[in-house]
């Protein structure tokens, strides 16, 4: 039985840490917290379901929500948070809050606040019994889709110029300017690309669960980025990744042995206390003293 829920926290991790890839690499550059990213990449997760539910080819539907996330995104970025980009930590927040709002009433004047159930189609979900541990291919594909963003991400933050001025502009903004790099630019980019694999983690969820609706960004998004990044450390890549993982595992293992009913109120306090004990998270990110 400790197996099995092991396995299934395996998979709802994974899908908490794509999401929270983009989260934190938005903190990491600008150090500020993104409220809209979850109402952000769910627009993108509700166009792909439009695109299929019309009949198209699930990978181009997918390609279609993760270019719709993309770009709203990189219209958020440059309307919304760069004009208060120098305006301390509070105007930032709230026009975040502010996005975030008008995202969710965005899905709900064009899909509704109806919960409609979901399948992209491209996964099947064959039951692989391993004695008494039964696991399913949909868990597999989940795992490997994620783990592969994940080297993705990390070879191009680590291999490729456009990864050496992200990790540059985190540093100093203005020293990464002087140094020709296209800030403005980059951190466009950077948002929108955040949002492109935070549509994947959320397709991923809603075809792992089977729905999908207009709450999807804000609980399972936002609040499970945040809380993944916490736990990890804000700012680290490598942080975020088994901060979500440990997520994943608290929830499963807390639904499975002591309540369904109260497990999201038994993770917060154990959230709390953890954040007691190590505000900076397991693994906090080296971040260079702006002056």
């Amino acid at each position: 039985m400790f197996v099995q829920n092991l396995i299934n926290a395996l998979s709802v991790g994974s899908v908490y840490a794509l999401i929270a890839i983009g989260y934190n690499l938005v903190y990491g550059i600008l150090e500020l917290l993104n409220f809209a990213h979850g109402d952000v990449y769910a627009v993108g997760c509700f166009v792909t379901f439009m695109m299929i539910a019309s009949g198209l080819n699930p990978f181009l539907a997918i390609l279609g929500g993760m270019i719709a996330g993309y770009i709203v995104n990189m219209l958020v970025e440059r309307f919304a948070y760069r004009p208060v980009r120098y305006s301390g930590r509070v105007a930032p927040t709230i026009s975040a809050v502010g996005i975030a709002y008008i995202m969710r009433n965005f899905i709900m004047v064009f899909w509704g606040p109806e919960t409609f159930s979901f399948d992209l189609g491209i996964f099947s979900n064959t039951k692989l019994h391993l004695g008494n541990i039964i696991v399913g291919t949909l868990q597999i594909y989940i795992f490997l889709t994620a783990v592969a963003f994940m080297l993705i991400i990390t070879l191009v933050l680590k291999k490729t110029k456009w990864g050496q001025a992200i990790i540059g502009i985190s540093q100093s903004i203005p020293t990464t300017s002087l140094m020709g790099v296209p800030v403005n630019r980059v951190i466009s980019i950077v948002y929108g690309l955040g949002a492109a694999v935070g549509v994947i983690g959320g397709l991923l969820f809603c075809n792992y669960y089977g729905f999908i609706y207009v709450g999807i960004g804000f609980m399972f998004g936002t609040m499970k980025a945040w809380m993944s990044s916490i736990l990890g450390g804000v700012g680290s890549l490598k942080g975020c990744i088994i901060g979500a993982l440990c997520l994943g595992l608290a929830e499963v293992m807390v639904a499975a042995y002591v309540s369904t009913s109260y497990k999201d109120a038994i993770v917060w306090g154990l959230f709390i206390v953890f954040v007691l004990f190590k505000p900076k998270g397991l693994f906090p990110a080296q971040i260079a003293e702006k002056v």
